[in-house]
């Protein structure tokens, strides 16, 4: 992928918040949960990894 990490948490962001089938506990749940992963990699408190790497 050629798109920065955070922009890509950014754009899953996007995509959760635009699921509108869902239940809106479970929704605020995992647009929680984005925000503190994105938190985490703004910060360096997580570690992120290369997915191309991964899949080769």
């Amino acid at each position: 992928m050629q798109m920065p990490p955070m922009q890509r948490v950014a754009l899953a962001e996007l995509l959760l918040a635009s699921i509108d089938n869902e239940e809106e506990e479970i929704r605020q749940a995992w647009i929680g949960e984005v925000n503190e992963r994105m938190k985490a990699a703004q910060d360096g408190s997580s570690t992120l990894l290369d997915f191309e790497a991964l899949i080769s």
